[in-house]
């Protein structure tokens, strides 16, 4: 067996033993995927790979960030849960937002440009639990484990709130306090069809956090101090649940420059960027 192998074999055996981190139970553990496996299909650029944004890497890849994690039930729960509602209606690359054209079905309850605020209490079309269970599944996903294959840190830190989000994702406690999880829709035309993995934001206050996936960001401030505007833009507190229409592509680009420091960037994915 290659020394590769060897380390993947070990990594494996080392977390079969610790058991399932979202059930607490020690099972036999599979692979699970950190954004979910149905997404990649969504969107394939070049050679049908996706586009792949995380700390240390920018690229066309085929390849999925996957390792063993969680127990067949417990994997099986999330997809459930939020997963299957919610990747039939992402942005693709022939142009199709099925989310969006949903959310358009009325008119917004704010407009002021550039913004535009729907409240999808208002809209029977929208699931906002199987959304929520969605983001707040990557996110925790994301604080559990490094993701990297050989890692022991986890790719985010939530601290306490890292067992909240499991418990509300397991239905054993309601959503939890100091937690505010935003969402930030991009127009049809602004639409960037890549994945952009949790990462760390730059709010000093409190800890806030983002992922991205075709049409949609998922912003998650934890703490305190969170500002009270980005509380009463809480998805799932907020009773009109809201749902910000907004080109955010900028905080791509931001998130590129900062990036050029530290990762790799494919030849294919240069040119994409301004």
């Amino acid at each position: 067996m290659s020394n590769s192998l060897s380390q993947v074999a070990k990594t494996k055996t080392r977390l079969c033993r610790e058991g399932c981190p979202f059930c607490l139970l020690d099972k036999r553990l599979i692979e699970s995927h950190l954004i979910s496996k149905g997404i990649y299909s969504l969107v394939g650029g070049d050679a049908n790979e996706a586009i792949r944004v995380n700390s240390r890497l920018i690229m066309h890849t085929s390849r999925q960030t996957k390792d063993v994690l969680l127990c067949q039930e417990c994997d099986n729960s999330l997809n459930r849960n939020g997963e299957n509602w919610i990747i039939p209606k992402l942005a693709r690359a022939d142009g199709k937002f099925f989310f969006l054209d949903i959310l358009q079905e009325l008119p917004p309850d704010t407009e002021k440009e550039p913004f535009k605020v729907y409240g999808a209490a208002k809209n029977p079309s929208i699931d906002v639990n199987k959304i929520v269970h969605f983001a707040m599944g990557i996110f925790w996903k994301a604080s559990v484990h490094s993701w990297t294959g050989n890692g022991n840190t986890p790719r985010i830190e939530l601290g306490p709130y890292r067992d909240h989000l499991r418990d509300f994702l397991r239905g054993d406690a309601p959503f939890p306090k100091n937690v505010s999880l935003n969402l930030f829709v991009q127009p049809r035309n602004r639409v960037l069809i890549w994945i952009a993995e949790p990462s760390r934001g730059k709010a000093k206050a409190c800890r806030n956090f983002s992922f991205y996936v075709p049409g949609i960001r998922f912003d998650l401030y934890v703490g305190k101090q969170i500002r009270d505007q980005i509380r009463q833009l809480c998805f799932y507190a907020n009773p009109a649940h809201p749902i910000v229409v907004y080109d955010s592509s900028n905080r791509f680009l931001d998130l590129k420059k900062e990036m050029e420091r530290t990762a790799r960037k494919s030849k294919r994915v240069k040119n994409l960027f301004i």
